[in-house]
């Protein structure tokens, strides 16, 4: 309880503060989210659903930054092609929830036959729609308030500091004994207790952990060798040991692939420990080298014959979590439907989810089709995947220009940072993660809009040889 009226105060004192400097408690925002799924928070304010603390925050920061950045006389200065494919896709957004309630009949159907009730009403509406852009607006919000370099460093800390807190709550919970368990084991315990815990499934956690990482630790371009030391190094670890303890298999393979990229392209004297760090974790974190190579070897799961490449020892049903059994079915839907697909929540709209279910037993269960790209293909067709596709990919292409532009540090940090957060998602992406904005990604899209700030000031120093958040 004390817990709880201390966190009701500094809501009460940043809700107010907000009508001040909107821009900051954006970022509290961010830090917040940290705690925002913990079970002991709570789920509503004044008896009223959906009204929590952070939510009161979230209302009281948008309202005052529509109300005051007219008074402060900031222009919309975010480049046109970013606000065409980003009306864009929150338009399919839209149109994928009005399908959804024009005809969900495939989503009654499978939950009557789980007995239960179909998402329907408000709380669907919250869900599919006010949700998506709720997650996405502290990252616009921080793109439009960050103007001089004290802004941009503070909120690059509070992002950094979300992230390593939510990383202490996984460690804190999950404890760091679960690193000798054996592989299967690890992953039904964070299963468990990292949802109950922390709030967040363990697959998102491993996701953000991954490219939290890399973030991170591209900060230190900005800091002293001491605060390097003290700070970074330390909250790496930190970082590390969450995302080893979710037993996320992508997760660890997108920490590998993203440190193999840094390393080649900027840093490349951390190759030099690589074996070392390898040795480390086969010695101190034996559980997680289990896990990453499930599936690999002969023995498993030898009793699914048409999935066991005995020649390779590959068992493709274990390496991905019965994926292969359920991507051929809904490429074959979205082949039926391919250019506006089915709607939100096409695979479970199309019986898929139920005919796994029948198929292979209840213990399977594809509410999605645990493959981002595929879901909003199914949902939206190729002419809504096209817009939404090609805006990530320019989110990419700015962050790897700005990597690689060594005139100013902020530009290699801001590279650094949104790349390793964007890639993380996009490779998480062919195993689960959706592009419906969800918590997971509010990183991510803040990581995007401290990019889109710097991309534009950039331009303004090419052209204008001056930016305040650049000379300041």
């Amino acid at each position: 309880m004390i817990r709880i009226a201390l966190l009701t105060l500094l809501i009460a004192y940043l809700s107010a503060y907000a009508w001040k400097d909107w821009f900051r408690s954006a970022c509290w925002l961010v830090l917040l989210m940290a705690i925002f799924q913990h079970p002991d928070m709570p789920k509503a304010v004044g008896g009223i659903p959906g009204l929590n603390h952070w939510n009161f925050l979230f209302i009281n920061t948008v309202l005052s930054w529509l109300s005051n950045r007219k008074k402060q006389k900031l222009t919309w200065d975010m480049p046109r092609i970013i606000n065409t494919l980003l009306l864009i896709y929150s338009l399919f957004i839209f149109i994928s929830v009005i399908r959804y309630f024009s005809d969900h009949s495939g989503v009654t159907e499978l939950y009557e036959a789980m007995g239960r009730v179909a998402p329907g009403g408000i709380s669907a509406v919250n869900e599919y729609l006010f949700n998506c852009f709720k997650w996405v607006l502290p990252g616009i919000i921080i793109f439009d308030g960050c103007r001089s370099r004290k802004q941009y460093n503070f909120a690059v800390i509070m992002l950094a500091m979300m992230f390593v807190l939510l990383a202490l709550q996984v460690v804190k919970a999950m404890k760091l004994g679960s690193l000798t368990m054996g592989g299967d084991a690890l992953q039904i315990k964070a299963l468990k207790i990292i949802s109950d815990s922390v709030g967040f499934h363990r697959v998102n956690v491993s996701m953000m952990m991954s490219g939290a990482f890399w973030a991170v630790f591209c900060l230190k371009e900005l800091v002293t060798t001491k605060y390097y030391w003290l700070l970074i190094l330390p909250s790496c670890l930190v970082i590390f040991l969450a995302m080893a303890l979710t037993g996320g298999r992508t997760g660890y393979g997108t920490w590998a692939i993203l440190g193999i990229f840094y390393c080649l392209f900027k840093w490349r004297k951390y190759l030099l420990i690589a074996p070392f760090i390898v040795l480390a974790i086969t010695m101190f974190a034996p559980s997680s080298v289990e896990r990453l190579l499930q599936g690999f070897t002969p023995e498993e799961s030898i009793e699914i014959a048409e999935t066991n490449f005995e020649d390779g020892g590959v068992d493709m049903y274990s390496v991905t979590s019965g994926r292969v059994f359920v991507w051929p079915l809904v490429w074959d839907s979205i082949l039926e439907a391919p250019l506006f697909g089915y709607g939100r929540e096409a695979m479970q709209n199309t019986g898929i989810t139920l005919q796994i279910k029948q198929d292979y037993g209840e213990g399977e269960s594809f509410p999605h089709p645990h493959n981002a790209y595929l879901q909003w293909i199914q949902d939206n067709g190729f002419v809504g995947a096209f817009p939404v596709f090609l805006l990530y990919l320019i989110f990419v292409k700015y962050s790897w220009s700005l990597f690689r532009d060594n005139s100013e540090k902020i530009y290699v940090v801001t590279g650094a940072v949104s790349l390793a957060l964007l890639l993380a998602f996009l490779i998480a992406s062919t195993g689960s993660q959706t592009f419906y904005p969800r918590e997971g990604a509010v990183g991510m899209w803040v990581a995007i809009g401290l990019l889109l700030r710097v991309h534009v000031e950039r331009e303004k120093m090419k052209k204008y040889g001056k930016s305040n958040l650049i000379n300041s």
